[in-house]
This record gives structure tokens, sequence and C-alpha cells, in this order.
């Protein structure tokens, strides 16, 4: 089954953006190169947040459990966040079985979603 990734940006802070991820359809050992190849463009760039949109995803594989686990791992060494957004029961349980999901910031909905980042934006009080 193919793999449909829709990229967005929006400004993050002092010139840093974050990337919005939105896939549909299978993340597998055949499409998961294709997602590889999207977030070296996406890393190459200012990008400090990933989100992972997985809302979608109907599929995860143990290669698109690698690319995901990748990115974020780039995207932390830049003190970065990887945030999964829309996470269904079934995908949950692929990040259970192999322990990764430990970490991982997961949220339900965009309202959700946005109420986090709002907070990281907000500069806190003197």
């Amino acid at each position: 089954m193919a793999l449909i990734n829709t990229v967005s940006f929006r400004p993050w802070k002092e010139s840093q953006q974050m990337a919005k991820i939105a896939l549909d359809g299978s993340l597998d050992t055949a499409t998961a190169p294709q997602l590889e190849k999207e977030l070296v463009q996406i890393l190459a760039g200012p990008t400090q947040i990933i989100v992972f949109d997985l809302a979608k995803l109907n599929f995860l594989s143990s290669g698109g459990v690698r690319v995901i686990l990748g990115a974020r791992k780039q995207i932390i060494e830049r003190k970065g966040s990887c945030l999964m957004l829309g996470v269904q029961p079934r995908i949950a349980k692929t990040f259970d079985i192999i322990k990764a999901l430990h970490g991982l910031m997961v949220f339900n909905d965009e309202a959700a979603l946005d109420k986090f980042l709002n907070v990281l934006q907000t500069p806190a009080a003197a």
C-alpha cells in the first residue's frame, strides 16, 4: 500500500520552524525510504519541532518505526522535540510492543497539541 505524506511548516521562534508531517496509508519497508528522504530535507533546515500526524496511518512496520525514531533522535540532538498526534490504538500497539513509546509525546488531537505548543512559547514569569 502507498504512503501519502503531507508536510507543512510554520514559524516557531527565533528563526526556527515546526514541521508537521501527516502520514496517510502504510509506513512499511517499501514506503519508509520515501519518508526518510523527506525527513532529510526537513532536518536540513531550521526545524526545531517535528509533529508526526498519524491519524490516517493504517499500518506501521519496524521499518517505519526506525525512520520515526531516527528523526526523533536527530531532532533531540538539536534540543528540539518530536511529537506524535492522533496515534490510533493499533499503531500505538506497535510502539508499545517494541517499548519505543516511552518518552514520546503523544497528543490525541490538534487542540491538545496546540495547548502544549502555546505553553512552550509562553515566556516564564521572572
